[in-house]
């Protein structure tokens, strides 16, 4: 009996096996570009998010680390009637810009944190880490921004993604934004992809990803980092969004 039981386990095996490769690619998240360690671990909490809840997809625009390259960003915004949102380094940025980036949030734009000085936090305790997010919302205040408003979402510093980081962006009642490079199911998930936008975007893929992920209902989060030029393109981004805002996508940060 024991040795039927085992071969009707091993029978079994396979079947188990293929089945749950079957669910697994059936669920897997549109990527664009190359995996990578942090984007197969955001994936596959995606997979068991399953598919999305909204009624239509979404979009947003993340501009990186508020450098001087936010008049480019504010200029392509008016353009093409896209508000953009910005991950400030809360401590890091010259007056000009952050009265700038003030005056745009009373019009619209979005504000998200992005560390108080963009140090790693890689190694740092829970308590270090929640003194940052606490700190740059307090030096944000200083500085004039409307801190009721900004984004419940956290872009740590270079990527960061570990257990701790997670813990305490969660406990803050906030999300995370990752490294990862995919398309977010819904704007419902904990931690969320992006995708690039570079001078070597390609345009013809990235639209058929868009039109994927518009018919899934996804939610897609579009990233650019004015701040290092060799890394931007204004033509691109320019492009990316316009199509993304003709086939549909809500780009409305607020709703």
């Amino acid at each position: 009996m024991k040795i039927r039981h085992r071969l009707h386990v091993i029978l079994l095996l396979p079947t188990f096996i293929i089945l749950m490769v079957v669910f697994v690619w059936w669920r897997m998240p549109l990527t664009f570009g190359t995996w990578d360690k942090q984007t197969l671990f955001v994936a596959l909490f995606d997979i068991w998010h399953g598919g999305s809840t909204d009624e239509k997809a979404h979009a947003m625009w993340i501009d990186d680390d508020n450098t001087v390259g936010v008049y480019t960003v504010n200029a392509i915004a008016n353009e093409t009637g896209i508000s953009p949102v910005f991950a400030v380094i809360a401590d890091e940025m010259k007056q000009q810009v952050a009265d700038s980036l003030v005056s745009w949030q009373q019009q619209g734009a979005g504000i998200v944190l992005h560390g108080l000085r963009h140090q790693q936090w890689d190694d740092w305790s829970e308590e270090q880490i929640y003194n940052d997010i606490k700190l740059s919302y307090s030096r944000l205040h200083e500085q004039g921004f409307d801190t009721t408003k900004i984004i419940k979402m956290v872009l740590p510093p270079h990527g960061c993604n570990n257990k701790t980081i997670r813990k305490v962006i969660q406990h803050q009642g906030l999300r995370m934004i990752t490294g990862a490079t995919l398309v977010n199911p819904d704007r419902h998930v904990f931690q969320y992809g992006r995708i690039s936008i570079t001078p070597k975007t390609d345009i013809s893929a990235i639209r058929q990803l868009l039109t994927q992920a518009y018919q899934q209902k996804a939610f897609v989060i579009f990233a650019t980092h004015s701040s290092i030029p060799r890394d931007f393109s204004e033509q691109k981004t320019k492009e990316v969004l316009r199509i993304a805002k003709e086939m549909g996508f809500i780009f409305d940060i607020y709703e």
